[in-house]
Parts: structure tokens; sequence; C-alpha cells
């Protein structure tokens, strides 16, 4: 993890300062969302999982989103018109897509305008104090990704494991909704887990998954740095109410994928697969790493 005050282009994410910020925001500002459940305990948590080494940033592949990045900002930059350029970021946990578009784009002659989305207003805030923090403007927007309509589109979406929110009736919708935001020749990248079972039937944390789960998180509070000090009980209470309420839907293969995409009028420029590694020996959940399948997809308008 780098730490602030590096030079020009380093990837910075001052977790320790920004995760009690988290915890306390997300007490005051999260939402319930589609399903009734408040979102507090994911985004109050989840900084805290990052510093635990429980919860892999961008879904433990962050190389392959710096390298759709850093492709794209060469082509940018060979057409030219680069600040002219419009950058979505899709849905975020957190500030760390942020970080990884600055970082990629770090040596571009301009950075494209960039707005981050959430129907939560806990990341968006984590999102403009980072920003505030590197000194790079933002606009951040507090909506249902399916409700925005810009006045202009955008050239890039990026987002990650955003469809498990969506059950596979809505998804049709939502790769619309991309589309439609698009402009033309704009690209959509984002990577979802591959897991068998019925897209139709959420998946979930077992109670001794839960369980295990907030033990382990308890323990590791031992292990903070002092600026994000937390108490164990407190931890493990937030971690069981995370599990709790974690239950994507899954997404079985790359077909489900390449169909909804077609669908939307969008071209399929790449989808590969990678595996996630386990991040703790015996635990084991619906969003934690487990050497399951992810696919990387690059879609195109």
């Amino acid at each position: 993890m780098n730490q602030p005050g590096g030079v020009p282009g380093h990837l910075v994410e001052p977790l320790a300062d920004s995760a009690p910020l988290a915890w306390s925001w997300a007490t005051q500002h999260c939402v319930a969302d589609t399903r009734g459940d408040s979102c507090a305990s994911y985004h109050g948590l989840w900084q805290y999982l990052r510093l635990m080494q429980l919860g892999p940033a961008l879904g433990g592949h962050a190389s392959e989103y710096l390298r759709a990045m850093t492709e794209l900002a060469l082509v940018w930059e060979n057409q030219g018109g680069g600040a002219s350029r419009r950058l979505l970021i899709s849905g975020c946990a957190d500030y760390s897509m942020l970080a990884h578009v600055l970082h990629a784009f770090s040596c571009a002659p301009s950075l494209p305008a960039i707005t981050v989305l959430d129907i939560c207003p806990t990341p968006l805030k984590l999102n403009v104090w980072y920003a505030q923090k590197l000194g790079h403007p933002i606009e951040t927007v507090c909506s249902d990704l399916l409700d925005h309509r810009p006045p202009d589109g955008y050239d890039l979406i990026i987002t990650s494991s955003f469809m498990g929110y969506f059950g596979p009736d809505v998804r049709p919708r939502l790769f619309e909704a991309y589309a439609s935001l698009l402009r033309p020749g704009g690209r959509l990248v984002f990577s979802n887990r591959l897991r068998p079972g019925s897209e139709s039937v959420p998946t979930a944390f077992s109670k001794q998954q839960a369980q295990r789960f907030a033990d382990k998180v308890a323990v590791s509070c031992n292990a903070l740095p002092a600026q994000a000090a937390l108490p164990a009980d407190a931890a493990r209470q937030m971690a069981l109410a995370y599990a709790s309420s974690r239950h994507p839907y899954p997404v079985n293969s790359a077909d489900t994928i390449r169909r909804l995409a077609i669908d939307a009028g969008l071209r399929w420029i790449e989808g590969h697969h990678v595996a996630s590694a386990p991040l703790q020996p015996g635990l084991s959940g619906p969003t934690l790493g487990d050497g399951s399948d992810f696919l990387i997809v690059t879609l195109e308008k």
C-alpha cells in the first residue's frame, strides 16, 4: 500500500487516515438499498477490511484495470483531445477506483473529466476527500445508475463487481443504461466473479461463515495502525452486519455477459478469465477471495 507523500504518478491510498472517516460517515449518511438493507456495514467496514488484508481492492484485479486504462490513455493521447474526454466511475465502495484512474492517467498530457456516481453519499464523500487531498477536481452524482441522465455521454465507464447488485430481470436495463451513457466509440470496462448456481437466487454467508469472518475481523483489530484503532467488539458486530447484508446475485458465465452486451448494442472487445487469490485460510463467503474465476471485460459502443 502506498502512503501519502509519494511523487506524482505514484498510487496513493491512505487507508489508515480514511478508514476512520468511512466508519464515521457510514453511520451518518448510508442509505437502504433496493432490498431494504442499509449499506452502513459495507461502507463503514470496507476500508478496515482492506487494512486487514480481508478485502482486495477492485476485486483483487487492480493491475487489470490499470492496464486497460493506461492503454486507453495512450489511444486518447494519439487521437488528441484528452481534456474533452469524460470518464464515469459507476458505483464505488471507496476511492480506490479513483486512485487507480488518476494513477493510470498520470502520464497523459491531460486528465479526462471524472464523474463518480453512487446511490449512497458515503463513498462519494470519501472520493471528494481523496480528490481534494491529491488536488484533482471531480464531479460526484448521488443517484441510481439506472436514473442517471447526464447532458453529455462518457468516453469510458468503469466499475467493479457491479452486476451482483442486479438480478437477471434487471440486468438488461443495466446494460441498456450503460449503452445510452456511452458516446460513440466509448468503452465499458468491468470485472465480475463467475460462480455456479441460479442467477435468480442471491448467494449469502452461512451462519458459520459469518461467525468465522467476524472472529477474524475482531482479532485483526490488534494489528491496525494507531490512527485507525477500532474496538474489537464494535468491529465484530459490524462484520456480522456486513455478512448478513452481502448477498450478490451470481453471474454464471461469459455467455451471460456477452448476451447482455450484444442485446444492448455493445461490441465485445475483450474478455479474459483471472482467478482470485484466497485471502485468508479458513474463511469463505460470497464476497471474500476464494480462488474463484473472475471475468475482465471490455465493451465498446
